[in-house]
């Protein structure tokens, strides 16, 4: 009887196992997940905030050194603090008073930065859209693919690069025969170069500040 009881308790334990929706581990102040996504408490601290297919999402004053996912967006919260955030598929949304202290990537998807939210080093993506909105870049901004719109006194301090993608495959975003278009606002600096390998519609606005413009297909507008 004692052996029949053990094993239900052992086949009870792997069914709840087995039908449960996370996966999901802690490892003292890391939190990482595998098909699911990961929530950091609010005003809590934390090291890394990991996940593979699922969100991550950082709450409201709460601190991180890393926040990344493979399929999934990134989203800070008012006055979030992390080292570095980065994706592959997915969106990186930060939000109002986030400070980012190295650097924010994704892939595929795009970046949206709130007023007052800095990025100490790079903001980079392939194929999505940049959007700073009164926020602070302090190395460059990178994308291949997207479109870039500075607003609201957005500070760009290491530049703008818009990189000729690689080989014959285009990926996903704009095609072969479509411009990027770069929009800087007049209260908006770009300190630095503002480097274009491919074709770019560029409109920059009366009383932006903006570094050299390098391309040879740079249309004005």
């Amino acid at each position: 009887m004692k052996l029949v009881a053990c094993c239900m308790v052992v086949l009870i334990a792997w069914f709840a196992w087995a039908g449960a929706p996370v996966s999901y581990a802690g490892d003292g102040n890391n939190i990482s997940a595998v098909n699911s996504s990961v929530k950091a408490a609010e005003g809590q601290t934390y090291g890394t905030l990991s996940t593979v297919n699922g969100d991550v999402r950082v709450g409201r004053s709460a601190t991180a050194d890393e926040a990344k996912t493979v399929n999934g967006s990134i989203t800070l919260e008012n006055d979030a603090r992390l080292g570095e955030v980065s994706t592959v598929n997915g969106s990186v949304n930060i939000s109002e008073g986030v400070a980012i202290e190295r650097n924010a990537h994704t892939v595929n998807g795009d970046v949206e930065m709130d007023k007052r939210s800095r990025v100490g080093g790079e903001v980079s993506t392939v194929s999505g859209d940049i959007e700073l909105e009164g926020a602070e870049v302090g190395g460059q901004l990178r994308t291949v693919n997207g479109d870039i719109e500075l607003t609201e006194g957005a500070h760009v301090r290491g530049g703008i690069y818009v990189k000729k993608p690689k080989g014959s495959s285009w990926g996903w975003g704009k095609d072969k025969d479509e411009r990027v278009k770069v929009s800087i606002c007049s209260t908006c600096v770009v300190d630095g170069e503002l480097r274009f390998e491919r074709a770019v519609e560029l409109r920059v606005e009366s009383g932006a500040k903006i570094g050299k413009v390098i391309g040879d297909d740079v249309l004005r507008r």
